[in-house]
């Protein structure tokens, strides 16, 4: 359904009592530096006019835009996501003096700039004291059906830790899907990697697109975390795996008949970067598509608690 064809009639009438509410003037376009926030609204306030929380939301962002519903292609690229699950609110590129205004607007709860995140690791078994032969791992089946939302930098699903032998059908209450991009087509995905997608708004809006010599600008892992963490969660086994020669055995992930989605919101640029609106919108992606686990290896620099998520 496309939302921004039914935003015109009700947005016109809003536009008109926002600006007479707080009558402003907007810069001009390139006047001020303008940055993504995360925006936490109060969804419990909402006029009665709008029919949804993405349709009030829109409105408020192109209010202190001064433009109406696509009316501008630029300022459309500039609204990100929306969020009803893992907290009510949205993402924008805004300038300051649009915060300001926007802060000042009923339902207005706190925004928050674009947080990066970096990437850990951490030898999970051992730190969960799980063992094959007693605890958790027997008992759940080690996993079975169970299916991990995995946010990172990607899959590269040719990994034989993401075969499908042996795999009974996916889930029927799964509602992901596999989304195409560079060097990767849905037709990767199996019994095992059971959903694939990227969020990449964020990081765009800061550091531009997706350098090809840098990263896919698909659900592909260029870096190999986000393939190392999946399969630690859900590898499934692979037989007569060595380090040079030694050490042999049969590898497998901490769930090995669990079910993998990929949702990739870490990118590369001089660095490994996770933008939270991308993080969020993953999550967000993840708990509607139906996961029952989500894994998060990253994390970011200390901030006050006012200023966290």
């Amino acid at each position: 359904m496309d939302v921004h064809r039914n935003l015109l009639h009700p947005l016109r009438v809003y536009s008109l009592i926002f600006g007479l509410l707080f009558n402003h003037r907007v810069p001009a376009e390139g006047a001020e530096y303008a940055s993504t926030y995360i925006v936490h609204m109060d969804k419990y306030v909402m006029p009665s006019q709008f029919y949804n929380h993405e349709h009030w939301y829109r409105s408020m962002f192109y209010s202190v835009k001064g433009v109406r519903a696509n009316q501008n292609t630029h300022i459309e690229d500039l609204y990100h996501y929306t969020y009803d699950i893992v907290m009510h609110g949205f993402s924008a590129k805004l300038t300051q003096s649009e915060l300001d205004i926007l802060e000042d607007m009923p339902g207005h709860l706190m925004s928050f700039p674009d947080p990066v995140g970096k990437l850990h690791t951490t030898h999970s078994t051992e730190f969960l004291g799980l063992t094959p032969k007693l605890g958790l791992l027997p008992i759940s089946q080690f996993g079975q059906d169970v299916i991990i939302a995995v946010l990172d930098t990607g899959i590269w699903p040719e990994s034989q830790s993401f075969l499908d032998n042996g795999m009974e059908a996916v889930p029927a209450r799964w509602k992901g899907t596999c989304e195409s991009g560079t060097a990767f087509h849905p037709s990767l995905c199996n019994k095992k990697l059971i959903g694939a997608r990227y969020f990449n708004k964020g990081a765009v809006a800061k550091y531009g697109d997706i350098d090809p010599t840098q990263d896919y600008d698909s659900p592909r892992d260029n870096r190999g975390h986000g393939s190392h963490t999946s399969s630690t969660a859900a590898g499934n086994y692979v037989d007569d795996v060595n380090y040079y020669g030694y050490t042999a055995g049969t590898a497998r992930g901490v769930a090995p008949d669990g079910r993998i989605a990929m949702y990739k919101c870490v990118w590369e640029t001089a660095t490994s970067v996770a933008l939270g609106s991308d993080v969020l919108a993953g999550m967000e992606s993840a708990i509607t598509d139906g996961a029952d686990v989500l894994s998060l290896s990253l994390g970011s620099t200390p901030l006050p608690i006012s200023k966290m998520l």
